[in-house]
């Protein structure tokens, strides 16, 4: 919940004057002021700041309501901006944004990357930092000033101290020894857990991946569990929900008070299959028909964890990549509303609707279509009620306009199902809206009539976790995308052609066992490996001696897959960045 109290003292004492004096020499340069259009950034919200990190980024001497003025410069976001939640704004009038320099870790001297479609968390409720984990260096324009390319692999999870400002950086190759980006994210602040679904890697990963064919991606599997209260992780196999066919792009929620220790559910993105080499950025998308559910506390003594596959009802969407998630629950706890915004299922089908998963019935409902289709943004749940989506394009086309939303933010009622420029953080609460009421029963504070699914719980697992029971005796398999290992012919049949430097072919099977050795060189033999099945639709994976199996052999990458990097043309002169001052610059926007 959001509340309504003074922004930081620290940050208030800071003047415009400061930012704007140094920002003018990096030639409207400002990811602030001359923001044009901002996508595949990581952003994340914590004790009433939202911060945006990295990202792909257009800059413009002025932007009047999506019209450019003056020439577009294609790069990058190099700092991490703030924007104050915890007073009510208007972003097309009173907004209060800031940028933080990405100083060197004062302990190394290392500078944090700067990435795109990477994670941010916000890091357990007592901790001051939030954390950036992955992402990929975008080689779209060398010539940005800034521009570094990739760095080592060691360090892929930072920390940004929001009190002290500064970065530090920690070793987690033990769970994966290369940075992985496009995976689904989410996380459980109130257990200090941090989750990576899949993912993958290419040319800007890491140095050791630098030498990958410009369309080059690697589908990896696995999730990282990441302990934010002690900076370590682990790696659970998704191996029994993926099979050979790991996903990038998709999106995952986590829903407390379901299980011992929550759940998340997994919703969208793109598969492929480990030995498929595809060159032609065509990827195939997974179906939102079929639900896959983590069970959280499932992950503990020694266990990979289970999953459960649930069919859902209702009105399904359509197959989609780089979407967002917010998730809003019934005052009751009846409903938990899982609303699913935008995203793109090719080049040229991007979409403007909102469609929500209600559970525990597994129903869709679709509440919103419009004709200002969005891809590439991050969402928030804010206040007590508002959607906050930030960032995302409408095209392909990267360099042609300017997002008619100045500030690269939005707000959607989730109650009054509204879009509007203003964030209120004292609105009343959440209320279920009239549409999902049509579609699970109940009022607008709770009291839902769908509590199961309509064709019954797949499994006894999955009926106990949401502490109900199957309906008969017998087992409804109907709901099944796999009868043990993952068969892809439960994943939606649908293709989508996806731009090129995002959704691209993997190499061959010789690639993908190379790189598999680079992400696991710590990793014992999988002799241990138990697999333990409940049910076609319950997915348990046990090793009690190791919990990170993998592959025993080593295979190295040809070098045939190392092809020459295709360089964009330059925009213009390699310039010198300017160092901010601060750490934390604060600047009061009209």
């Amino acid at each position: 919940m959001m509340r309504c109290f003074a922004f930081s003292v620290a940050i208030a004492v800071l003047t415009l004057s400061l930012l704007c004096s140094v920002l003018a020499q990096t030639a409207g340069l400002d990811p602030v002021k001359n923001m044009c259009i901002r996508l595949d950034h990581q952003s994340t919200i914590k004790n009433d700041v939202l911060y945006i990190d990295g990202g792909t980024q257009t800059f413009v001497g002025k932007n009047n309501n999506g019209e450019p003025k003056g020439d577009i410069s294609l790069g990058y976001n190099n700092y991490l901006i703030a924007v104050n939640m915890s007073t009510s704004w208007d972003w097309k009038r009173n907004i209060s944004e800031a940028i933080i320099n990405k100083t060197a870790n004062p302990r190394t001297g290392t500078t944090p990357p700067v990435v795109v479609r990477g994670a941010l968390y916000q890091g357990a409720p007592s901790d001051n930092n939030i954390y950036l984990y992955g992402g990929t260096t975008s080689y779209l324009n060398i010539s940005f000033p800034g521009f570094h390319g990739s760095s080592s692999n060691q360090y892929s999870l930072w920390s940004y101290d929001t009190v002290a400002n500064d970065w530090n950086q920690y070793d987690i190759t033990n769970a994966s020894s290369e940075r992985l980006s496009s995976g689904a994210y989410a996380e459980a602040p109130d257990q200090g857990l941090a989750f990576y679904f899949n993912g993958q890697i290419d040319n800007g990963s890491s140095v050791s991946t630098a030498r990958l064919g410009h369309n080059t991606q690697v589908f990896v599997e696995g999730m990282l569990v990441i302990d934010t209260n002690n900076q370590t992780a682990r790696n659970l196999s998704t191996n029994q929900v993926t099979g050979n066919y790991p996903r990038v792009r998709g999106k995952m929620q986590y829903v407390p008070g379901i299980g011992d220790k929550g759940i998340l559910v997994y919703l969208g993105g793109r598969y492929e299959e480990i030995a498929n080499f595809n060159d032609l950025a065509v990827g195939n998308l997974v179906s939102l028909d079929t639900i896959d559910i983590f069970d959280i506390s499932s992950m503990y003594n020694g266990s990979s964890g289970t999953w459960y596959q649930q069919k859902a009802e209702g009105d399904i969407p359509a197959p989609r990549v780089d979407h967002c998630l917010v998730m809003a629950s019934a005052a009751d706890n009846s409903s938990h509303n899982i609303y699913m915004y935008g995203g793109r299922a090719s080049q040229t089908q991007i979409f403007d609707q909102i469609y929500v998963l209600s559970l525990p019935s597994f129903t869709w409902t679709k509440i919103f279509e419009g004709s200002s289709p969005r891809y590439g943004m991050t969402c928030h749940f804010v206040g007590n009620r508002q959607m906050l989506t930030v960032g995302g394009w409408s095209s392909a086309d990267l360099t042609s306009r300017c997002d008619w939303e100045e500030k690269g933010v939005a707000i959607y009622d989730m109650s009054s199902l509204t879009w509007g420029s203003v964030f209120d953080c004292c609105e009343p609460y959440y209320t279920v809206p009239e549409p999902i009421i049509k579609t699970i029963g109940g009022v607008a504070n709770g009291s839902a009539n769908m509590t199961r699914p309509m064709t019954d719980w797949a499994n006894v697992g999955i009926a106990t976790l949401f502490k109900s029971t199957l309906m008969s005796n017998e087992t409804d398999n109907s709901s099944s995308t796999s009868t043990g290992p993952f068969n892809p012919s439960g994943q939606s049949g649908k293709s989508g052609e996806i731009v090129g430097g995002i959704i691209g072919g993997v190499a061959g099977l010789t690639l993908i066992l190379g790189t598999i050795w680079f992400l696991m060189p710590e990793r014992r033999k999988v002799d241990s490996v138990q697999l333990v099945e409940a049910d076609s639709n319950v997915i348990v994976e046990k090793d009690a001696s190791n919990p990170h199996p993998s592959v025993d052999a080593e295979v190295s990458i040809p070098e045939a897959a190392f092809q020459r990097v295709r360089r964009p043309t330059e925009l213009g002169p390699v310039m010198k960045t300017a160092e901010l001052p601060g750490p934390f610059n604060y600047a009061e926007l009209p």
